[in-house]
Order: structure tokens, then sequence, then C-alpha cells
């Protein structure tokens, strides 16, 4: 039985870098235990680690190695063999996919017209991803535009979608529970 009138040591108060790495490490250990378990207990989950090394009154990186890697902690977690989708890996799959596909869609762009400016051209017609795409250049004008009547959404929406469910390894829906 703890005696409640005694002091209790209070928990060390952490360095900026001690901080930085002990959150770190709890994200990257919640990467890994999104695949392992679900969402409001992965929460109770990091919010019980995160109490624990804020009390521990070791220093940050023993108690961090102590831990040992995020993966292998978060795989202790799990209480069945089954994996889970990593639906934030997806987001964040389906947001790089986007940021790729327009900075490849306006380096066409700007290419064009680059190209225009560059020859006697007054303007050029090309097209990429089903996207008609405008460059036109003049002694009081200068510009880039692109037209379609469907594939402007259709397209980038379907790379994101994809992205999405690569990324998040939805295959791991239908898998069976062991």
């Amino acid at each position: 039985m703890i005696n409640s009138s005694l002091p209790s040591a209070a928990p060390p108060r952490r360095s900026l870098p001690d901080r930085w790495r002990t959150e770190t490490y709890l994200l990257r250990f919640d990467f890994h235990l999104e695949g392992v378990v679900p969402g409001r207990e992965r929460r109770a989950i990091v919010r019980e680690v995160r109490q624990a090394l804020a009390g521990d009154p070791r220093d940050a990186e023993t108690a961090l190695d102590d831990l040992g890697s995020p993966a292998f902690l978060a795989r202790q977690y799990a209480e069945d063999g089954a994996r889970r989708p990593l639906w934030s890996m997806g987001a964040v799959t389906a947001g790089a996919a986007l940021l790729v596909y327009w900075m490849v869609f306006l380096a066409f762009t700007f290419g064009m017209l680059a190209a225009v400016e560059s020859t006697d051209l007054s303007e050029a017609h090309g097209r990429l991803f089903f996207v008609d795409v405008l460059a036109f250049s003049g002694p009081d004008r200068v510009g880039i535009g692109w037209t379609s009547e469907w594939a402007w959404l259709v397209v980038p929406a379907a790379v994101v979608l994809t992205a999405f469910l690569l990324g998040a390894r939805v295959w791991r829906v239908t898998q069976t529970r062991p």
C-alpha cells in the first residue's frame, strides 16, 4: 500500500530535444500500431506509453532504448495476427500522388510555354493525361491554359484513389482472421 502522506517525486522536466525524441518515437509507434490495433484502443495505448515515459525518472534516451523499436513494441500489443489497413498512410500516399501529378502537369505546361517563347510560334497545343494544354506568347501577352470536359477532374481523382488504396493496403480488410 502506498503511503499518501509521503511526497511523491515529481516527474522530471524534459528538455526540448528529449521531448522531440519522445514524440518522434510515439509517432512512429502510433504508425506501426495502426496496422495491428483498432483506433480507440490505439489512442489509449499511445496515451498510456506517453504517460509512462513522462513519469520515468531516467533520461528519455535510456527509457526509449529500453522500449525497443516502435515496430517491435507495436507487434507486442497486437491481440491477433491480423493486420489492418493503414488509413493514415493511404492519405499521405494520396496527397503525395496528387502533388506529383500536378508537378508533372505544370512542368509540361510551363515547358510548352518556354518552347513557344523561344520560337516564332505564337501558341502551341498539347495533350497530357487526356487534358488539352494551350501555351501562348506574343509581344503583349503570355499565358497558359488547359481545357477538358471531364479529364481535369477524373484523372487526378483516379490517381488519388489508386494511391490511397495502395498506400492504405486496403486488401488487408478482406484477409481472414486467424
